[in-house]
């Protein structure tokens, strides 16, 4: 069971009257679809797609490509006709951050993507903004408490004890955090999540996904709205 120390607010429901708020977060979660094609691929995308060689990783690539520009285009209704292969989404390791285009035009975004066992996250807003999301498979045959120990502090080792939800919400928080902060995960690991947390101006949602099968950790600005977003069947859900 779940130590009540790590839960947080799940994330929000019934927030439709936020969908043109300026500052509005959008959140699409989904099991990636094996039969996308590339069709909507932008040429650069196409390239980074190419170097995937397992075919899990490159359904996940397609899925959150296709995404990303299913939610810019709720964002950026002004681009709505352009053809999704127009858009782009790169990253750019100097602003440590996927950057979206259209078009060759930049757009000022906040991108934020999470991949796990053929599941995706896709969180968007506009501007510079704190934003994270990380989505895990609660996985029992994984090692967990070896790696707790290795990797974590030791009062967080404690705190997971012989709970594998646990370990898993401590690794989703921490991969979030290390997204919104554009800090390495490698880092975070040593440090106590919660702390770290509290000193953070932001706002925090946790959750278990499909069946209590996944668990998802978003992290964003005080002062911005969370919209879940449902897409065209492109993309089971």
């Amino acid at each position: 069971m779940l130590n009540p120390a790590y839960r947080f607010s799940p994330l929000p429901t019934d927030t439709e009257q936020y969908a043109k708020h300026s500052n509005v977060v959008l959140l699409y979660c989904a099991k990636a679809h094996s039969e996308l094609d590339d069709s909507h691929l932008h040429r650069i995308e196409q390239a980074v797609l190419a170097k995937r060689k397992k075919v899990q990783a490159q359904q996940e690539y397609r899925a959150t490509r296709w995404a990303i520009k299913q939610l810019a285009r709720q964002l950026y209704p002004q681009y709505r006709d352009y053809p999704l292969a127009a858009w782009c989404s790169e990253f750019d390791v100097g602003q440590a951050q996927l950057v979206l285009s259209v078009d060759g035009h930049p757009l000022d975004a906040r991108v934020v993507i999470s991949h796990a066992h053929g599941h995706i996250a896709v969180a968007m807003t506009r501007g510079a903004a704190l934003l994270g999301v990380d989505i895990e498979k609660i996985d029992n045959a994984r090692a967990f408490k070896k790696l707790a120990a290795h990797y974590y502090p030791e009062a967080e080792a404690r705190d997971i004890g012989s709970d594998v939800e646990t370990f898993f919400r401590v690794w989703t928080l921490k991969e979030a955090y290390a997204k919104a902060t554009k800090q390495p995960i490698a880092t975070l690991l040593g440090q106590p999540i919660l702390e770290l947390i509290a000193a953070l101006d932001g706002q925090v949602y946790c959750q278990e996904l499909f069946a209590g099968h996944f668990d998802i950790s978003l992290i964003t600005d005080t002062q911005r709205p969370v919209l879940t977003v449902n897409l065209p069947a492109a993309v089971d859900e």
